[in-house]
């Protein structure tokens, strides 16, 4: 089995490593940051910037009423096809 996890210091502790070991995981190595990999960055940041351009919002109420509604709109296939878009970006940076 691999597991992909981050370079947070509970995931790269020493208990955190002997237990991946201990369970013959392989350990993807944590490629370098990009916002294509994290699925809210990937999908749903760039539509919320590219929806919400332009408006002025007053408040913090305002702001999260407006993206709980722009993400309420959203019909199941804008997230699914979000992750499978992500996959296939993961794989081709994997790739090359």
């Amino acid at each position: 089995m691999l597991l992909h996890n981050n370079n947070a210091p509970g995931h790269t502790s020493h208990v955190a490593m002997v237990a991946v070991h201990e369970c013959t995981f392989k350990l993807l190595s944590q490629p370098p940051y990009f916002t294509d990999f994290a699925p809210s960055d990937f999908q749903l940041s760039r539509y919320l910037r590219e929806s919400l351009h332009g408006h002025a919002l007053e408040g913090d109420y305002a702001i999260i009423m407006t993206i709980n509604e722009q993400i309420e709109e959203q019909d199941r296939n804008f997230f699914s096809e979000g992750i499978k878009a992500l996959q296939q970006r993961w794989e081709k940076c994997v790739d090359l």
